[in-house]
């Protein structure tokens, strides 16, 4: 029950700090580009309580920790914008496809962040099995957390930029599939987690074995074990 507990709240932090980057990532991006929906909206903020989602933040990683042991998808409140409000100048198109994209661009900045972490930890000797008592318990928590929190945002960054509505990708199709994502967009949702939770070989070829392949590369490239 206690180990439970653990890896409850270790998934919910990682998940709700991660999510919070990936809203506030969309809200800076379209601000810079001139459209100010997303600051008037309150969502250019780190602040969780803005962007938490009840089922996507806290409801699904929850269920999906209980019964899988872990969370690798989660989604929160989606971050206004109106590409008719940037700047003159800024293709209408390419600007939306940019706002989307600085999500998933986050969860691969931090992933990249968590995973230089570790191999910090590990290159300095931090997790020298000498370390003892409090200090050892720290910096066990810390190795963890930020194991978490690296393969956490390389999932978050890969499930967003499945090219189905309402998720990030979608934003980045060419222009001929606009009146499939129109006339079936609102269905898109629930044609991800149908294919998630009950076609389990074909949601490995579209996010299982890219995600394996890109946590290794990150591994890799910090000189880590690699991780499965």
């Amino acid at each position: 029950m206690v180990d439970l507990v653990r890896k409850l709240v270790l998934t919910l932090v990682t998940m709700i700090l991660s999510l919070s980057v990936h809203e506030a990532a969309h809200a800076l991006a379209a601000w810079r580009l001139g459209d100010p929906t997303a600051r008037n909206a309150g969502r250019l903020t780190l602040n969780p309580l803005v962007h938490i989602d009840v089922m996507g933040t806290l409801i699904l990683p929850i269920a999906s920790t209980i019964m899988a042991g872990g969370a690798f998808i989660g989604w929160a409140k989606p971050t206004p914008f109106r590409a008719d409000q940037m700047r003159p100048g800024v293709n209408r198109r390419f600007g939306a496809a940019l706002v989307s994209v600085a999500g998933p661009v986050s969860n691969v900045l931090l992933a990249t962040l968590a995973f230089a972490g570790l191999a910090l930890m590990m290159r300095t000797g931090m997790l020298d099995a000498s370390a003892s008592g409090a200090a050892s318990g720290w910096i066990s928590g810390a190795f963890t957390f930020l194991f978490k929190l690296g393969v956490l945002n390389v999932g978050l960054a890969l499930f967003n930029m499945i090219p189905i509505p309402p998720l990030d990708g979608h934003r980045l199709l060419p222009p001929m599939f606009d009146g499939v994502v129109a006339r079936f967009g609102r269905y898109g949702f629930g044609i991800v987690m149908l294919v998630f939770f009950l076609l389990p070989q074909v949601s490995d070829v579209i996010f299982g074995r890219p995600y394996r392949f890109l946590v290794h590369a990150l591994a890799s490239l910090f000189g880590l074990p690699l991780f499965d």
